[in-house]
């Protein structure tokens, strides 16, 4: 039996090819990322986080992604609140391995964040739970578009954030903070991907104050996604530039 399926293969060599998998393939990019993130108190208990980010491709050239995200919190004890929220972001094909239509996701989310001293540096673990309405932008006979029906998805997601002064170097009589993170995310259905880990995101860099409440974050984000689809992965490098705003807290 061993000598007939030899044989056969010898004669046929396309059938012992067709049942090698393609091999899983990288593609690598370059994109810019612009922000602004804002953590407002409302009272000595209540606070307003929100951010807008407009995203880049192509090292700027093409459309990537529009995100607005808003959400309310609670301080539960010092270093620690939890909140829930609204995210809209509207995606485009983009790069090497782009979807098939521009995707608009509708969100839903809860936050619980952890605010903690360790030595010199401040560390922050986020921790985010996502409901997701997931619908792709359709363009009909007269060129106008239209949405899909949603597909519903669940994610969940894990940020862990330090950062520190840097030696003596100070902006503003401020210290520049020196600044290290990285965001997991794990899908929790098929909808979206078809994997469990869909995407995580290391970044390091700077921050820079401008003001008591303005500071300028300079980072360099590399992006890790999965296209099961396309046997591929993005290995995207990102510059990230974040204006952030922190309210006094009320008293």
């Amino acid at each position: 039996m061993s000598a007939s399926l030899t044989a056969l293969c010898a004669v046929s060599p396309s059938l012992a090819v067709g049942q090698t998998p393609t091999p899983w393939r990288t593609a690598r990019q370059e994109h810019l990322w612009l922000a602004t993130f804002v953590d407002q108190p409302i009272t000595t208990r209540w606070a307003f986080l929100g951010d807008v980010q407009w995203r880049r491709t192509n090292e700027g050239d093409n459309p990537q992604q529009l995100l607005t995200r808003g959400s309310l919190t609670y301080r539960i004890t010092p270093g620690f609140r939890l909140g829930a929220g609204i995210n809209y972001v509207a995606t485009a094909p983009y790069g090497e391995l782009p979807s098939a239509r521009p995707l608009r996701d509708r969100q839903i989310f809860y936050i619980a964040q952890i605010n903690q001293k360790l030595g010199g540096a401040d560390v922050m673990h986020r921790y985010r739970f996502e409901n997701r309405w997931l619908a792709d932008v359709l363009e009909d006979v007269s060129g106008k578009d239209s949405l899909s029906a949603s597909r519903f998805a669940r994610r969940a997601r894990y940020m862990i954030r330090g950062s520190r002064p840097v030696g003596g170097l100070a902006l503003r009589r401020q210290p520049v903070l020196g600044i290290v993170q990285n965001e997991l995310f794990v899908g929790l259905s098929r909808a979206d991907r078809g994997v469990a880990v869909d995407q995580n995101r290391f970044s390091f860099g700077a921050g820079l104050p401008l003001s008591t409440t303005k500071r300028l974050d300079v980072l360099w984000l590399q992006q890790w996604i999965p296209v099961s689809r396309a046997r591929a992965s993005e290995n995207n490098g990102t510059l990230w530039l974040v204006l952030n705003h922190t309210g006094k807290a009320r008293q």
